[in-house]
């Protein structure tokens, strides 16, 4: 009894009250159980391929110039964004993929997959041609 009033008691100044950080990677559920549509946000999902080169770097993952987040080897990650015409980077330091450009529509997924141009042999894009040593593509599946 005296552990309750003495719980009840207690309140926390607002200033020691923090929110959570929000991330921009979404969960599958964008359904609830009558089917009802839960977001009017679209989806661009990021598939990065296992490759030896860059295996223990994130690339850094920009949407309309902003970064969106971060992906690891052989991950994959989802990213929810308003509909519309977007245009998506992958990053590492200073080297980086050309830009994809995609039109979304409310509801839509874009599926993209990202990794290294290349092996030892096309080492020669770090340094003469940068903005290619890294793929974007949309994925087939």
């Amino acid at each position: 009894m005296i552990t309750e009033r003495l719980l009840a008691s207690i309140t926390l100044p607002a200033a020691e009250v923090r929110e959570q950080p929000v991330s921009a990677v979404t969960s599958d559920l964008l359904f609830d159980s009558t089917g009802a549509k839960l977001t009017d946000q679209a989806r661009i999902t990021i598939d990065r391929i296992n490759h030896y080169r860059d295996t223990v770097r994130a690339y850094q993952v920009k949407i309309d110039g902003q970064v969106a987040g971060r992906i690891k080897d052989s991950k994959q990650e989802t990213f929810e964004i308003s509909p519309g015409t977007h245009q998506i980077r992958v990053r590492l330091m200073w080297l980086q993929s050309p830009s994809v450009q995609v039109h979304l529509e409310e509801g839509d997924e874009v599926r993209l997959r990202t990794g290294p141009n290349g092996g030892i042999l096309q080492a020669w894009r770090i340094y003469f041609a940068p903005h290619t040593a890294m793929f974007l593509e949309e994925s087939d599946s």
